[in-house]
């Protein structure tokens, strides 16, 4: 009888699991149920098998880091709201610890009923391309739906155009992974080629500078190591590289142009003391977060930081700056951030998250390894952005990774311990 609930709770979670990501790109709201559902049911799973799950906390690579973050995240905001001003944006993060804190539970539960035989690898893999093939596909044709439809920068189930690139150029360099594992290598290489261009392509509609350099980069290495991999640098596979990327700059011309000249005239105009920019404005928060940091290096609450950065841009002769609209978001950096508010430890706390997740992730090599490939993306992505604080990237970064980690749960994926 136990292990038959047991079973009927992991079937049903990981279900939830498999429709999480496709919904990650439809709608916020459908994928939020589908992810707190599959969190419930994996507290209960681990609540009735608590003496099995808790060897998953460290056998499984993944799950100490998703925690490191929940915990960093929930104990700086219960110090902060214990000094909260009212009526004023605190910048407390309990609900994107709670996300962090339920994709631990998740993973701990889901990885767990994998090694216990739950579900047979053969079908895990299965649902697990199903559920990649359905999130690129819909993400894709949404995009390009949306684009016909006169919206300038395309957002997919996420209400930022910005966030929307760095997910989807996540679920797309997953993808361009898992296809190098078919077997015919023209198809593999075709298969590959396409999402590549395709992703770039979607990419281009959200116009976020950033990702059209790093995902077109990140994209290129992928390929070019798909080709060293099967012995294929010849001819043919170069002229079709060089193909590919005539066809993207076609596409993406107006857009490359347009964000070429925005960001050549907001470099200037902050050369010239204007911070009214994108840029610029990320600039002045980046420099005005050092200082902050110089002033507490153990940490503070936002209200103390944002006190120190205006009194800073006032002694500065910039009162008025751009980056005034933007500090009780994030300073647009993830190092600067945590360092700003989280302290020393924080920056510990984000380099054990990256470390873990780079090179300790329990697959094996690092360009052929989508976790490795996801994470190296979001830490690029972070030198600009701040992204483990969005509660709609949390669940397809843990999603993604959890379900590469279980697809490839298998001796020969493992590292060594």
């Amino acid at each position: 009888m136990h292990e038959r609930l047991t079973r009927s709770l992991f079937i049903v979670a990981i279900t939830l699991l498999f429709l999480t990501l496709p919904l990650s790109f439809i709608s916020e709201k459908s994928c939020r149920i589908a992810f707190y559902f599959c969190s419930y049911l994996s507290i209960v799973g681990i609540f009735i098998n608590y003496r099995k799950t808790k060897s998953a906390i460290t056998s499984t690579k993944i799950v100490l880091p998703f925690f490191a973050l929940s915990v960093m995240y929930a104990v700086w905001s219960v110090i902060a709201a214990h000094y909260a001003v009212a009526d004023v944006d605190n910048g407390l993060l309990f609900t994107p610890a709670k996300r962090w804190f339920l994709a631990t539970l998740i993973s701990m539960f889901i990885l767990w009923g994998i090694r216990e035989e739950f579900i047979s690898q053969p079908l895990l893999c299965k649902l697990a391309w199903i559920s990649f093939a359905a999130a690129f596909i819909f993400s894709s044709a949404g995009g390009i739906w949306q684009h016909i439809n006169g919206i300038e920068r395309i957002t997919l189930g996420i209400n930022r155009a910005t966030m929307t690139a760095y997910a989807y150029s996540a679920m797309a360099l997953t993808m361009m992974i898992m296809l190098n594992r078919i077997n015919r290598v023209s198809l593999r290489h075709i298969s590959i080629l396409f999402a590549y261009l395709l992703s770039v392509y979607i990419i281009f509609l959200t116009e976020t500078r950033s990702a059209m350099f790093i995902h077109i980069t990140l994209g290129l290495l992928l390929i070019i190591k798909t080709l060293c991999q099967s012995k294929s640098l010849k001819l043919v596979p170069i002229s079709a590289i060089i193909i590919s990327f005539c066809v993207v700059g076609i596409l993406g011309k107006n857009i490359i142009a347009s964000r070429f000249d925005t960001t050549k005239q907001e470099i200037l105009k902050f050369n010239e003391g204007d911070d009214h920019t994108s840029l610029g404005s990320r600039f002045t928060m980046w420099k005005s977060g050092m200082v902050a940091i110089a002033e507490n290096p153990l940490g503070e609450t936002q209200i103390t930081r944002n006190t120190i950065i205006k009194e800073w841009l006032v002694a500065s002769h910039n009162p008025n700056s751009f980056a005034l609209d933007y500090i009780d978001v994030h300073l647009h950096n993830e190092f600067i951030q945590y360092a700003s508010l989280f302290g020393i430890a924080g920056v510990i706390v984000l380099l054990f998250f990256f470390g873990k997740l780079l090179f300790d992730n329990g697959l094996r090599g690092f360009l052929g390894n989508p976790i490795s490939v996801v994470t190296l993306s979001a830490l690029l992505y972070g030198m600009t952005d701040v992204l483990f604080i969005s509660v709609e990237y949390v669940v397809v970064f843990s999603t993604l990774i959890l379900l590469v980690r279980a697809s490839r749960y298998s001796p020969a994926d493992q590292s060594p311990s």
